[in-house]
Order: C-alpha cells, then structure tokens, then sequence
C-alpha cells in the first residue's frame, strides 16, 4: 500500500494488544512509543477517540515548498475532476489557498511542539479525511448535510500527529472541518479484562450510532456510525489504532468454530467453518464499499467488471480478517470460494 494512504483500521483490540507485545518493527515507532515499557505492570493504557463519518475517504497531499496539492482516494492515488470522487475534486478546485493556510498551520504548530525535529522537504503534508454530505452514502444524518470536507487525521514526516493537538485547525468558512467539531471521547483499555474494556466502548458506539454526534453540531438529528480509538502513548502508529462500530455497522457476529473435531471430520468441519465465516463477512456494508470501488476506480458496473469487484471483496476480507483467519488456521481456498458463492449474485442483483 502506498505510504501516504490512509491505514485500514481493526476492529479487535486483542489484535492491537497483540501487535504492542510482538512488535518486531521498533524503528517504525515515534521515539515516545519506544520509550514506553509494555511490561506487565503497564496494564491501563488510556484511549482517546472521535467520530467515525460513514461518508467516502478523501486526502489532500501538500509539501512544505509548493503550494501545489493533490488529492486522493483509498482507490485512486490522483483524483481530478475528470475522474472524481462524488465530485470531492470539483469542490477542492478553487480552494488550494485555503489549504495553503492550513499547511502553514499545521506546520507552525507541528514547530512548537517538536523544537527539535526538522520537517522534511521531501515529505507531503497529508490531511486525511471523510468527503460526507448528500448523496455519498445512505442511512445516516450526514446525508442531510451539504456535501463538506472534515479532517480526522493529519500526517507530518511520515508521522500521524496526536489528533487533541491539531483540534483547532480548519476552515469551516471554506466547508473545510475538523473531526474535533463533535469533541473527543477518552476511555482506558484495561489489559487485564479486555472484555470489560469491549463493552464499554460498544455501549458508546451504540450511542454514535443512535444519534451521530457530528451531525448533532448542525443541527441534524439522524444515525451515526462508530468511534475510532487511538491508545494516546500509540496515536503515531496505526497498528493501534481500532474502531468500534454500532448498529447496522457493527461487525457481524464471528461464530466459533467448535474445537477438536474427530480427525474423519476435520474437511467438513473446515468446510462449515468457511461457509460460517463468509456469511458473517460478507456484510452488506463490505458489499457496498466493492460496488463503490468500481465506481471511485471509473470502471462500469456491469458484467465486465464482477471479476475485479469478486477478487476485490476477496482481498478485502482476507486482509481485514487476517487475524480470526490464522487463529482459526481457516482454509483460504474454501473461504474465497464461499466468499465468490455469496457475492456473486449480490452483484448480478445491483
């Protein structure tokens, strides 16, 4: 993936805690997270969060010396307003001054709180975030909004920077906002009863999810999404980053298989086990974001296009359920293949 892409983001804290306690890429971490000791002793590791937008991602690209910018998609790594994203490029075409002002201060604060650290000229501000609005997707009160763009994320020297810190940076004059507009949520991951931690910030999620926070500050009532949580000792590194979603959002439930079977029933059991999996990950929202893919990557919605859409929902699930897929030492080929019987007629559907 390319290294200015927003990161895909898990929906298992046992996989974030797991990652921390077998890290074997310590260079990748900021110098605060390498100074931080993970031992045993290090059981409550405070989390702060923000409203999850169900919209469609969009970044802008800027360096330090040129006030040139590009803007970009999960999908498309240049998007123009030839080959735009729900018209993201059209509306970002005649603000580049303002994001100019918005590089300048993101970097004017990045010198206060980093005395030390030189910004690489060779390096582009990356101001990640959800382009929301009418007619970019459906069932939430962003829908009921004029198309806009909110920052959630921003990205200097190759380094995502603390949200809390860079809160006040925006342009709402320019419909350009920041995630902070809704206000942070902050919780502690308890290492010691992961489960507890689990249904605390389901229960806030579920909330989001009743009523959109976001959507709130425009006086908009309606259904949201989730919260994205990000241990703050970790924010600069995303493999500890995670989300918890709620309603029509939250994840399907991940059956368990069941353990030990006779060694005459271990085919069928891996074949029950794919059938499980694939229907309970192949969601309508996974489905969707495929359908949207051929639409951000400009290719028709037909029959010469289930090929790609097929082997894209197959990454997709293989990527983000890596971790149930190898702890439940699934079959990939009886798993992509029950994931190709569910999607393809989803697809002939549409």
């Amino acid at each position: 993936m390319d290294t200015t892409l927003y990161p895909k983001i898990t929906n298992r804290i046992k996989e974030v805690l797991y990652t921390l306690s077998h890290d074997t890429n310590p260079s990748s971490l900021s110098e605060a997270v390498q100074k931080l000791s993970l031992s045993e002793e290090t059981e409550q590791l405070p989390l702060v969060g923000t409203v999850k937008l169900h919209g469609t991602h969009a970044d802008i690209l800027i360096y330090p010396n040129d006030d040139a910018i590009v803007l970009q998609s999960r999908n498309c790594l240049n998007i123009s307003t030839q080959a735009d994203n729900h018209g993201f490029a059209a509306a970002m075409q005649h603000r580049s001054k303002n994001v100019v002002r918005l590089r300048d201060r993101y970097y004017a604060r990045y010198r206060e709180l980093n005395h030390d650290t030189q910004i690489d000229p060779n390096r582009a501000l990356i101001i990640a975030g959800e382009w929301i609005g009418e007619k970019i997707q459906k069932g939430v009160a962003l829908v009921h909004l004029s198309r806009r763009f909110v920052i959630i994320s921003a990205n200097i020297n190759g380094q995502w920077l603390p949200d809390e810190d860079y809160a006040d940076i925006h342009d709402e004059e320019a419909e350009i906002y920041n995630i902070s507009r809704a206000g942070f949520y902050h919780a502690i991951l308890d290492k010691s009863d992961v489960e507890k931690t689990e249904q605390e910030l389901e229960k806030l999620a579920e909330d989001v999810a009743v009523s959109c926070p976001f959507a709130a500050t425009f006086g908009v009532a309606g259904k949201g999404e989730g919260i994205v949580w990000k241990i703050k000792s970790y924010c600069g590194d995303p493999r500890t980053w995670f989300k918890t979603k709620g309603g029509k959002f939250k994840p399907t439930y991940t059956p368990t298989p069941r353990e030990g079977p006779p060694a005459d029933d271990k085919l069928a059991e891996k074949e029950t086990m794919a059938v499980k999996f694939a229907e309970a990950w192949c969601s309508e929202q996974r489905l969707e974001q495929g359908w949207d893919y051929l639409r951000e990557k400009g290719l028709s919605q037909d029959m010469k296009s289930i090929g790609i859409f097929l082997t894209w929902v197959t990454e997709d699930i293989l990527v983000e359920e890596k971790w149930d897929i190898d702890k439940h030492e699934m079959d990939t080929k009886l798993l992509k293949a029950d994931i190709i019987r569910i999607a393809k007629p989803w697809y002939l559907k549409q």
